[in-house]
């Protein structure tokens, strides 16, 4: 455990003042404050407003977490080609490190654009179509439901190319986006970047008061769950047996 903090101070001082760093606070800056602005003079109900920042919450975040793992995997091979993960007795150790600098990254961005766009809303523009737990709440569920998108596009940064996990993080966009339809509705629970968006839907009807049935959540909290504790194994068994070779390359 020690070792493994040891490591994570280190790959934080290392992006500290990168543009990995600032852009996980302008980014959910930004969103809040731009969506808070287009709602104090938006016609939408109170419900809808909330329910729309959450979609396209949900609907961006694999793309981000793939443009993020990219650049954290760029700069291990740009500073060593991987030497400093890969010269260890222990490879896991680095390799964990650089999953949970990302994914602390991501609770701090998602925690800072739930945290403003909730008060806002509630205390700001006087909207309480739910509690005020419901932002905090909402925002554990988004992080929750992506912890497997990070292991996936960690490992194909540093396995693949740069390109790949950023297309394929546009291509999860997207298909986010088309769960939301109804063209998703029976198939969104086994498609990791639809996790997200459906299920920030369930905890706002929930939260609303709103009936809903929730069997679909469940089953899909379950796939999500064994799939993120299955994904974090193999990606600690992958990560002792990588020998640094970058296929992109």
């Amino acid at each position: 455990m020690n070792a493994l903090v040891s490591y994570l101070k280190a790959d934080f001082i290392k992006v500290k003042y990168t543009t990995l760093c600032i852009a996980h606070l302008v980014i959910p800056i930004m969103m809040a404050g731009i969506f808070l602005a287009y709602y104090a003079v938006s016609p939408w109900n109170a419900y809808s407003k909330i329910q729309a920042f959450y979609q396209i919450m949900g609907m961006g975040y694999p793309f981000l977490i793939g443009v993020f793992c990219a650049v954290t995997a760029e700069q291990e091979r740009t500073a060593g080609n991987y030497q400093a993960m890969l010269a260890t007795a222990d490879r896991r150790i680095p390799f964990f490190s650089k999953l949970l600098l990302l994914i602390l990254l991501g609770v701090f961005s998602v925690t800072v654009a739930s945290a403003m766009f909730g008060t806002g809303y509630f205390w700001g523009l006087k909207q309480r179509a739910v509690g005020y737990s419901f932002y905090w709440i909402v925002a554990a569920v988004m992080l929750g439901s992506n912890l497997f998108l990070y292991i996936l596009h960690l490992f194909l940064a540093l396995r693949m190319n740069q390109g790949i996990t950023i297309g394929i993080g546009i291509a999860e966009s997207l298909l986010s986006a088309l769960c939301l339809t109804g063209l998703g509705e029976r198939v969104w629970v086994y498609i990791p970047a639809a996790w997200a968006g459906r299920m920030t839907g369930y905890v706002l009807a929930v939260c609303s008061g709103t009936e809903v049935p929730l069997s679909g959540c469940r089953k899909a909290a379950m796939v999500c769950v064994m799939v993120t504790l299955m994904s974090f194994i193999m990606y600690g068994i992958w990560a002792c047996r990588w020998d640094g070779r970058d296929v992109g390359e």
